[in-house]
């Protein structure tokens, strides 16, 4: 056999593994439907898992033809793709990143883009191009399920997963649902490009067509801004590179006259639409600004490195108090405050955790995807994969501007594919890179692989069993049995020991059981991962039962900094007040609450009211007996009596 017959043997081996490579790789989106009930946060829970066990077979087969392809180009995308991704591995967190959930599965991501890259290199090294469409297909038809389930769910047919909202398809909330379905739609408007006669693609070109006709009818229903513009910029990109719209207005606008109107048209109307979205939820948009504003006070404290991956939810609460109780907040934003676990811009997110340099990466890692210069010559095809891509990644980004894309595993999944295609068509077959540097790239991407490999392969069954116990420790502190869920609480604990809202429960059901030390400490610790309003409240009435009155009036204190317009932590502080015998405060702030502006009246608001009443008049009752003792002689030790009886 001479040289050219073991090129073509090697080319056909290679070629050989495309199927089943990105068969595979692709089944990983089925990650999107996975709900499982039996585990803590069921619909978050069960793809994240889902997720780690179909991640144990794709590293092996993805690792396979990643060292068979070792002579293929990295690309600049790659490369920023491998620094943002170290730079956050460097930074890590409080507790070590690899303990964090959110870890968890956000490595996996970067996993599969440096596994599914040669995947699609050698698709198009080898002209085997039409088995790009595997991925295509899977994510178009994930996207067209789960806005049939978002119908069913509008009209009562289907379980929502979210008590506020009715929309929601198999996502914890409507938000991230239409990010995933926004930043899906590209793909399945890839396949109503198709131009192929034959029957089976006029089938796939109808199946796409009428996938993006569901999404487009369910969208609205999620009535989440950052979803309409994040679609809006999808349909932009994607029209731009289907059907060039700047030929066409070239054309149009064929005199001076219309270009100018054109020029005062196009951004008076755009200027509206914005409008129209502020207006839509007002208070909302309002409320984000505040968060933003907020987020600025958490990065100038630590501007070159962040407070580590994940760690807004434990920044976020004590800035928003800080920030509150220096005075600089207006009335209407103390009214939109609110216990927040997101920044809802995901820049802004990463300046936060990973410092300027990894907003900049992200920006980078981003700009770069979207901007660089196309290859040529290119195909129809290709060409059209990467206006999907860049649409893809263009409408997750303008979404994350508003939202938390990156908080969802299948929104992030589809982001990091997005740059996969592009990274792979970006690639110049002809460019041959020196090898020491080749594999001075690629050396540490196999041993991360590795490394998180086998993290799934060892950490998975851990975390499902402790997530498992969560649930049944949540079921049972709702029946009241905390004795018990405390004992599930306890077993978990290893495993989860920093996750803070995991902590913040668990301290919480312990604090319920009386074991109030231990709750103080479990609580404290919570708050080194996780703080929001409660974690103030319920910390506080730790520090009361074991009578550490100081430290509880400051959570409390914080509680009602954090959340101004908030009715309870200043009944609390109150209450506080009143029982440890200080009574010109309780009365003061009693007064003060009794004439406080009520944002969302209730019930329990008019029962505290009335017992904020029986304070006052108890104090003032308590006054005038007082003078009575002081007019009448009375034995110091009588008085001193009466005033210990109230202590």
């Amino acid at each position: 056999m001479d040289a050219s017959d073991g090129e073509i043997s090697s080319v056909k081996s290679r070629s050989f593994l495309l199927n089943p490579g990105l068969t595979i790789l692709s089944a990983l989106f089925i990650t999107t439907l996975a709900v499982n009930h039996e585990l803590h946060d069921p619909v978050r829970t069960g793809k994240i898992f889902l997720f780690a066990r179909w991640m144990v077979l794709v590293i092996p087969v993805g690792l396979f033809i990643f060292i068979r392809t070792w002579k293929q180009p990295f690309c600049h995308l790659s490369l920023l793709v491998l620094i943002w991704g170290g730079w956050i591995l460097l930074r890590g967190k409080y507790g070590g990143i690899w303990h964090d959930e959110k870890f968890f599965w956000f490595s996996g991501c970067f996993v599969f883009y440096f596994l599914a890259v040669p995947l699609l290199q050698t698709a198009k090294r080898y002209n085997r191009g039409s088995l790009l469409l595997i991925p295509v297909l899977v994510i178009s038809l994930i996207a067209a399920t789960e806005a049939i389930l978002g119908l069913l769910q509008l009209y009562g047919g289907y379980r929502i997963y979210h008590a506020a909202f009715k929309v929601t398809g198999t996502f914890f909330n409507p938000a991230p649902y239409g990010g995933f379905l926004l930043g899906s739609l590209p793909m399945v408007l890839l396949l109503t490009s198709i131009k192929d006669h034959r029957f089976y693609r006029k089938i796939i070109r109808w199946a796409g067509w009428f996938a993006a006709a569901l999404i487009l009818v369910i969208i609205p229903s999620t009535q989440s801004r950052a979803a309409y513009l994040g679609t809006l910029t999808t349909l932009g990109v994607w029209t731009f590179f289907r059907y060039k719209p700047i030929l066409w207005l070239k054309i149009i606008l064929n005199t001076r006259k219309k270009r100018q109107l054109a020029g005062i048209v196009i951004p008076v109307v755009f200027f509206l639409l914005f409008c129209g979205l502020y207006w839509l939820k007002k208070d909302s948009a309002d409320g984000r600004l505040l968060i933003w504003k907020v987020t600025t006070q958490t990065i100038r404290e630590k501007p070159l490195t962040g407070h580590g991956f994940n760690s807004v939810q434990a920044t976020l609460a004590p800035a928003q108090a800080a920030y509150f109780a220096s005075g600089k907040g207006s009335e209407g934003e103390q009214m939109l405050a609110g216990s927040v676990r997101w920044v809802f811009n995901e820049p802004l997110q990463a300046a936060s955790e990973s410092g300027l340099p990894g907003a900049l990466l992200l920006l980078l890692v981003t700009g770069y995807a979207l901007f660089y210069k196309t290859p040529k010559p290119i195909s129809r095809r290709q060409y059209l994969q990467i206006g999907a891509a860049r649409a893809t990644v263009a409408g997750i980004m303008v979404f994350g501007c508003f939202s938390y894309p990156f908080y969802s595993l299948p929104i992030t999944l589809l982001f990091f594919y997005a740059l996969a295609v592009l990274a792979a068509l970006k690639t110049v077959p002809e460019i041959r890179q020196n090898r020491f540097v080749t594999g001075g790239l690629k050396i540490p991407i196999i041993a991360g692989t590795i490394l998180i490999g086998a993290f799934y392969l060892i950490e998975t069954p851990k975390l499902k069993k402790a997530y498992w116990l969560w649930d049944e420790a949540n079921s049972l502190y709702q029946t009241g049995a905390y004795h018990g869920g405390n004992e599930s609480f306890a077993e978990a604990y290893p495993v989860l020991k920093y996750n803070g809202l995991f902590l913040q429960q668990y301290g919480k059901s312990l604090y319920m059981e009386g074991r109030h030390e231990q709750a103080v400490s479990i609580l404290t610790e919570a708050g080194k991962s996780y703080k929001d309003e409660f974690s103030f409240i319920i910390l506080g009435d730790g520090y009361k039962a074991v009578g550490e009155y100081g430290k509880a009036e400051d959570q409390y204190l914080l509680a009602a900094s954090m959340v101004p317009h908030k009715f309870y932590p200043r009944y609390l502080l109150v209450k506080l007040y009143d029982e440890t015998g200080q009574h010109n405060k309780a009365v003061t702030l009693a007064r003060n609450l009794l004439e406080k502006e009520i944002k969302v009246p209730s019930q329990a608001i008019e029962e505290m009211k009335e017992e904020l009443e029986k304070i006052i008049s108890d104090n003032n009752t308590k006054s005038i007996n007082i003078k009575k003792v002081k007019g009448k002689n009375y034995r110091f030790e009588e008085v001193i009596g009466f005033k210990l009886q109230f202590w």
